[in-house]
């Protein structure tokens, strides 16, 4: 069974309360992503209670979808900040500790999504230059 990972970057203009979708993004292996998030301690946090309405919406939709099967999900929400992507960076954080010692140091780079988030990154600190606030609200499907 493959894991889905749903990424939903929102912004908040400066000075307001409100936030708004402005991008979904996809990552090529959402189960190392998963524990990714998790070794960094960044996993679960929950939907941010200010979540919009819009993005809410949508979890609340697939919520449903899967009411039968609610082990499948949407499960493990979570949100991060711009500053915490760079936690997530380092290959290493992308492997379980027995892959960490079969594989060859120099070999990490090749499992980790580096690349993706720092695009990720990029696009956020575009925003943040402007005023506006950047988060990424993550929960994930079976």
């Amino acid at each position: 069974m493959s894991l889905v990972a749903y990424i939903y970057c929102e912004y908040r203009y400066e000075g307001g309360d409100s936030w708004w979708p402005v991008a979904t993004f996809e990552i090529g292996s959402a189960r190392r992503f998963r524990d990714a998030v998790t070794k960094v301690e960044l996993g679960s946090r929950g939907l941010p209670e200010d979540l919009s309405e819009s993005v809410l919406d949508v979890y609340e939709r697939l919520k449903e979808s899967f009411r039968l099967y609610p082990e499948e999900g949407p499960f493990d929400e979570t949100w991060l900040g711009t500053d915490e992507l760079s936690q997530l960076l380092p290959a290493a954080n992308w492997l379980s500790d027995d892959e960490l010692d079969r594989f060859p140091a120099s070999a990490h780079d090749g499992y980790g999504e580096s690349d993706t988030l720092q695009a990720w990154q990029a696009f956020a600190q575009a925003h943040e230059a402007n005023g506006h606030p950047v988060r990424f609200v993550v929960w994930f499907t079976w």
